[in-house]
C-alpha cells in the first residue's frame, strides 16, 4: 500500500476501531507501532487480546507489510513473524489462538492468498498455470506458522478468520511436506455479519472456497455462502465454538435475536 492508502486507512481505523494497549510482550518495532500521533506503545496492525492466563488471541495484518521478493517475500513483516512465533511457543497461557486477516486453508483463486492456485478456464482451481505477481515466500511464511501452531504441545492448534465471506471448518492434516496428523491445525471460517448478494466469492468470481492443492485438509464443514458469526467458548481444557448462520434472503431479521447454532464442535487440548 502506498502512502494515500495508509493514511486512509488510519483515518477509517481510528473512526471505528480502537488500537491495540502496550502490551511487554508485543516489540514496539512493529510495523504500526509506536507512531508519533498516537499514544506511546499502541499498535494498529499486531496486537493481542489477552484474557489473563486462560487465553491469547494473536491478530495480525497480512496485507500491511507484503513484499513482492520471489522466494524471500512475507505477508507478515520478519519482526512480526518471530513475535507470533515466540508467543506460540510461551506456556504463559492455556491457549493461544491465531488470527489472521488471510485465512489459510481455502482459496478463492485470487491474488493476495497465501497459495498459488487460480482460477482456471473451467472454473476450478489450478496451478498449471502461473498466477501473476503470487510469491514463494508467501507459502513458505504460511508454513512457518502453521509449523509453529502445530508444534505447540498440549495446545489446540486454533486458526479462525472471515476474509473468504463463508462459515466452514476444517483440520489442516498437510501443508506441502509438512505431516500435522498427530496434532492437526483447526481452521475456521468465521462467517461474514453483512455480505451482500454480488459479494459472495462464487457472484463475482464464479467460484466459493475450496482446499488449494498444496494442502491436504479434513472438510469438517464445508464453505457455506451466507451471514453467518461464531462464538467460542473457552474454559482451561477445551474451546467450544457454536456456528450460527442467517440468510437474509430466507430470515427475517427478527429472527437474529433467537438464533440458535446449527453446529457445535468441542476441541479439547491433547494430553
Amino acid at each position: 500500500p502506498d502512502g494515500f492508502m495508509l493514511n486512509l486507512a488510519r483515518a477509517t481505523r481510528r473512526l471505528y476501531y480502537p488500537e491495540f494497549l502496550p502490551d511487554a510482550r508485543r516489540p514496539l518495532g512493529l510495523s504500526g507501532s509506536s507512531a508519533g500521533d498516537r499514544a506511546p506503545g499502541v499498535s494498529e496492525a499486531f496486537g493481542t487480546l489477552r484474557y489473563g492466563r486462560l487465553a491469547e488471541f494473536l491478530l495480525y495484518d497480512v496485507r500491511r507489510t507484503l513484499t513482492l521478493a520471489g522466494p524471500t517475500a512475507v505477508f507478515v513483516e520478519g519482526v512480526a513473524e518471530e513475535w507470533l512465533k515466540a508467543r506460540m511457543a510461551a506456556r504463559d497461557v492455556a491457549h493461544v489462538v491465531n488470527i489472521p486477516s488471510n485465512p489459510p486453508g481455502w482459496s478463492a483463486g485470487k491474488w493476495g492468498e497465501w497459495y498459488p492456485d487460480i482460477l482456471a478456464d473451467d472454473g476450478r482451481l489450478t496451478t498449471a498455470k502461473r498466477k501473476p505477481y503470487w510469491q514463494q515466500g508467501w507459502l513458505s511464511q504460511h508454513d512457518r506458522l502453521m509449523v509453529a501452531a502445530a508444534a505447540m504441545p498440549g495446545r489446540i492448534p486454533l486458526v479462525i478468520s472471515g476474509d473468504l465471506h463463508a462459515i466452514a471448518e476444517g483440520r489442516m492434516m498437510r501443508s506441502g511436506d509438512m505431516d500435522f496428523s498427530k496434532n492437526p491445525v483447526v481452521t475456521v471460517l468465521s462467517g461474514p455479519l453483512g455480505t451482500g448478494d454480488l459479494l459472495w466469492p462464487s457472484a463475482f468470481r464464479g467460484i466459493g472456497a475450496s482446499p488449494p492443492s498444496h494442502l491436504t485438509m479434513d472438510e469438517r464443514l464445508k464453505p457455506i455462502e451466507e451471514n453467518g458469526f461464531i462464538i467460542a467458548d473457552l474454559v482451561p481444557g477445551a474451546i467450544t465454538l457454536s456456528f450460527f448462520r442467517f440468510d437474509v434472503r430466507r430470515d427475517a431479521a427478527s429472527s437474529i435475536d433467537v438464533l440458535q447454532p446449527f453446529r457445535v464442535t468441542e476441541l479439547r487440548r491433547p494430553g
